[in-house]
C-alpha cells in the first residue's frame, strides 16, 4: 500500500524544468548560420525546381551546399559580371 508521501517524492524527481530546449530566438540564429548562398555553374533540378546556369544565387544547407559544389553543379564564390 502507498502513501501519499511516496507519490509526492516520486513527482518530486521527475522535473520539468531540468529539460533543455532551444529558445525560439536561439533556433532562428543557428539555422541561418548553416545556410550557404550557391550560384548555379550548369542548369539542374534542386529541390523540385529546375536551377539555371548563371541564375540568381540561393540558399541552401551547408551540407547540401558542399554536394552541391563537389558535383560541380554549384559554387560558393559570386559569379563574375
Amino acid at each position: 500500500m502507498s502513501t501519499g508521501n511516496e507519490t509526492k517524492s516520486k513527482a518530486a524527481k521527475v522535473s520539468p524544468e531540468k529539460v533543455e530546449t532551444a529558445t525560439p530566438s536561439e533556433a532562428p540564429s543557428q539555422a541561418e548560420s548553416k545556410l550557404v548562398e550557391v550560384w548555379p555553374l550548369r542548369s539542374y533540378q534542386d529541390q523540385g525546381e529546375i536551377k539555371r546556369r548563371g541564375g540568381p544565387g540561393y540558399a541552401v544547407p551547408k551540407r547540401h551546399a558542399d554536394q552541391l559544389i563537389t558535383a560541380r553543379l554549384a559554387t560558393d564564390k559570386p559569379p563574375q559580371a
